[in-house]
């Protein structure tokens, strides 16, 4: 075994069960980055890791019936992030449904990222990429999330508009100011209609910040079918929303 095989594996066994880790975890080394993935490579065909995904891989948790798949939020960690860096979150069903807005769950993992990527497998689960034009900072996740169910609002399962937005008008309320401030800056790179929409969401719980940004960043001549009532949104007519 060569001398950077022998370092590699020794790190990895100090690694704790469950670690998620990619090349960057080796860099004080200074091994080659050829040798190191082919010590990776033959370290996880043996068993001893689980490549998760291009050049991120798991050091397994053992139970008394062999090594156990990676933990949903591990397998998250290692598509969202890369050298250290966030490149991208996670969106869809398994989000909205932790913000109360659906009972539905979901064996799909959905990733928003600024690179259009394939869907894929990946231990288990379905990947699926939704590209997003905004830059993703950590700061900025859950502000982002909200905004996609907003996006989304007609499709989150097992529920209506009218039963989806009560629940966003009480997360948007609890913002800080800042946040809220945010959220709107962040809606501008959204479509039309998630732009109209939380302008009305705005106006609806009392939230005078950025409502002329938005509205001058809509065709007045475009109508929105959302389909939420007049009773959950008064000022829907104000921003043009069916």
């Amino acid at each position: 075994m060569s001398t950077s095989s022998s370092l590699v594996k020794k790190r990895i066994e100090k690694m704790e069960p469950g670690s998620v880790f990619g090349y960057a975890r080796f860099q004080k080394d200074k091994i080659e980055e050829s040798a190191l993935a082919m010590t990776l490579s033959r370290l996880s065909k043996e068993g001893k890791i689980m490549r998760i995904a291009k050049g991120k891989y798991y050091k397994p948790e053992l139970s008394r019936f062999g090594p156990l798949r990676p933990k949903e939020s591990a397998i998250i960690e290692a598509l969202t992030t890369k050298n250290g860096q966030r490149i991208g979150y996670l969106t869809g069903i398994p989000v909205y449904n932790k913000l109360g807005l659906t009972s539905q769950v979901s064996n799909t993992l959905e990733i928003a990222t600024n690179k259009p990527l394939p869907s894929k497998e990946v231990q288990g689960y379905r990947v699926k990429y939704q590209q997003r034009t905004v830059p993703i900072r950590d700061q900025d996740i859950s502000l982002l999330q909200l905004l996609d169910a907003i996006k989304d609002i007609k499709n989150i399962p097992d529920s209506s508009p009218d039963q989806v937005l009560p629940v966003v008008f009480k997360q948007i309320k609890n913002l800080k100011p800042q946040e809220q401030q945010r959220l709107a800056k962040l809606a501008l790179n959204y479509n039309a209609a998630t732009r109209a929409l939380l302008g009305a969401i705005f106006q609806k719980v009392g939230i005078n910040v950025m409502l002329d940004q938005l509205s001058k960043s809509l065709n007045k001549l475009t109508r929105y079918n959302i389909g939420v009532s007049e009773q959950v949104l008064p000022d829907k007519r104000n921003w043009n929303i069916l």
